[in-house]
């Protein structure tokens, strides 16, 4: 049709341009002045309709693309699984090499310790055992998660599966092999638009991981950080303006040191109570801050002897984002914290001579100042420090101070792609002033996708 009318269109100028100059007054001629004019007006129209419809094209082509390779504003890559309902996938590769120094003691053997920072592992002694800088690699920590999001009837119910490699498996020999391990697994029932129930395994909401600051180290202010992860049921309701509460029974687990009374083991899981948590998430201008309290049952019972007692414990931990970009973050907690606080380094309480229960208090903390040099240049300080007043009647070997500085420095080409080398100090110390020191130098490659 297009053709058609193009032609038309040519022929009719072309006559009109053969035509003898006597004829432009005739009828005959106007007719066909007003003819072209018609096939002109036709003309725009088609051409205006064929540009309409590229362009539509073109969007819905770009929609299409969106939902196979993930659209950045909507948070990754995603797939279109039905009308209702999108998978997200994503995580990154993140390698590390380190060269350790454990400057009293023996250097622990092949474990979690050559790959992270565990502070209760720092040994302790004499420096004279010392045997100089190690070197190990890994690329443990890499991660990987799937999440999905469903509109339905009775509100937004999404899910979260995370993994890592951090579980351990083969050997450096041959394989190098890694075992996955479950980091998350939940579901979220966002029932309406301020309040969700969530269940399942994630971090603890005693925790605010927000708070953590960039780190070459897999954690970073290990030694006065709260981190764990555990089974939970949370209800959270949103207040408005950033603002909310959350209420949560979490997985209980007591942890005990002995010093006799023929009490055998150090772990139990013998609790009748679940931890009890709240958490309120405050926001005001560039500052956001979690304070949380802890209620949880502590004791034991091996069949003979039977100990129960409460713990209580508070943290406050947060960001304050300065205005040329760079950040303040850090944390403070007191209490029956035990398990709770730097990779479980202090006992929840101990078992004295006599069979009877007595409770640790601990208090932790971190303060950590991020520099940015350029958009892609930038350093982080951290400064992470944890002390126990142990229970009476344990034994003075039982850790009673940890600590660690990290400083780095990292370097993004491109937003998803960061290099790093972060220089490490961590100390150990027990009741009875035995120490030992670490000092960790580490590099790091990571892209995530």
């Amino acid at each position: 049709m297009k053709r058609k009318l193009v032609a038309s269109f040519c022929a009719g100028l072309t006559a009109m341009a053969l035509a003898p100059q006597t004829a432009y007054a005739s009828p005959e001629l106007e007719a066909k002045v007003k003819a072209l004019e018609e096939q002109l007006a036709a003309l725009k129209t088609m051409i205006l309709q064929e540009k309409q419809d590229r362009q539509q094209e073109a969007v819905k082509l770009t929609k299409e693309v969106a939902k196979i390779s993930g659209d950045p504003k909507q948070g990754g890559n995603s797939i279109s699984l039905s009308p209702n309902t999108t998978l997200s996938y994503g995580g990154f590769i993140k390698y590390n090499a380190m060269y350790d120094d454990y400057q009293d003691g023996a250097t622990p053997g092949a474990s979690v310790a050559s790959r992270i920072l565990v502070p209760s592992l720092i040994p302790v002694g004499d420096s004279s055992s010392s045997e100089g800088f190690e070197f190990n690699s890994d690329v443990a920590t890499s991660r990987f998660f799937f999440k999905t999001s469903t509109d339905t009837s009775a509100g937004k119910i999404n899910s979260y599966v995370e993994l890592d490699f951090l579980a351990g498996g083969g050997d450096e020999r041959v394989s190098n092999s890694n075992s996955a391990r479950i980091r998350h697994a939940v579901l979220d029932w966002k029932y309406s638009d301020d309040s969700s129930l969530l269940a399942g395994q994630t971090w603890s909401t005693f925790f605010n991981p927000g708070a953590l600051p960039e780190s070459v180290e897999f954690i970073g202010p290990t030694a006065g950080t709260i981190f764990n992860r555990q089974q939970q049921v949370r209800w959270t309701k949103g207040l408005g303006g950033g603002n909310s509460l959350m209420f949560s029974i979490e997985n209980p687990s007591t942890s005990l040191a002995e010093a006799g009374g023929g009490i055998s083991g150090s772990n139990f899981d013998d609790n009748t109570l679940p931890d009890f948590i709240a958490r309120y998430n405050g926001k005001s201008g560039a500052h956001s801050y979690a304070i949380s309290g802890l209620a949880r049952e502590i004791g034991f019972d091996n069949g003979i002897t039977s100990e129960k007692d409460l713990g209580f414990a508070m943290n406050i931990a947060g960001k304050y984002v300065l205005e040329n970009g760079n950040d303040i973050r850090y944390s403070f907690a007191h209490g029956n914290l035990g398990r709770y606080i730097a990779l479980n380094a202090f006992r929840d309480g101990g078992i004295d001579a006599n069979g009877n229960l007595d409770l640790t208090t601990v208090t932790g903390g971190y303060f950590a100042y991020r520099h940015k040099w350029s958009d892609k240049w930038r350093s982080t300080l951290q400064l992470a420090y944890s002390s126990a007043d142990l229970a009476d009647g344990l034994a003075s070997t039982n850790t009673e101070k940890v600590s660690n500085i990290n400083l780095n420095l990292m370097y993004s080409p491109t937003p998803k792609l960061s290099f790093g080398g972060e220089i490490i100090q961590a100390s150990r110390e027990l009741e009875n002033g035995t120490d030992g020191d670490l000092t960790r130098l580490q590099f790091t490659a990571k892209y995530g996708f």
